[in-house]
C-alpha cells in the first residue's frame, strides 16, 4: 500500500511543481464586497481554492462516515466487555489455535 500511495504521490507533486512555476503571472484578486485588492501569482488562488475544497469534502465524508466510526467503536467495547467477562476458552479458540 505504500508503494502505491508513491506511486501516485510523487508524479502528482511533480505536476503541481510545473502547474505552479508555468503559472506565475500576477493577477488581482478582488475581495467583491470589500474594497481590497491583492496582487498574486495565478497558482496561488487556484491552489487556495482547491485546498479548501479538499477540506470540504474530507470535512464531509468525515461526519458522514461517524456512525460508522460509532458503531466500530461500540462493536469493539462489547467484544473487550464479552472477553473480559468470560475467561474461559471457548471451542472455536481450541479450533483456531489459541488456549
Amino acid at each position: 500500500m505504500r508503494f502505491l500511495y508513491w506511486i501516485i504521490a510523487i508524479p502528482l507533486a511533480v505536476l503541481i511543481a510545473v502547474f505552479s512555476v508555468s503559472n506565475r503571472a500576477a493577477v488581482t484578486l478582488s475581495l467583491w464586497p470589500l474594497p481590497y485588492e491583492i496582487d498574486l501569482p495565478l497558482f496561488l488562488p487556484i491552489m487556495v481554492a482547491l485546498l479548501v475544497g479538499l477540506g470540504i469534502g474530507f470535512a464531509f465524508e468525515w461526519l458522514i462516515q461517524g456512525k460508522h466510526r460509532r458503531a466500530a467503536r461500540r462493536m469493539d467495547s462489547e467484544l473487550k466487555r464479552i472477553k473480559t467477562e468470560d475467561g474461559t476458552p471457548k471451542a472455536d479458540q481450541k479450533a483456531l489455535g489459541h488456549s
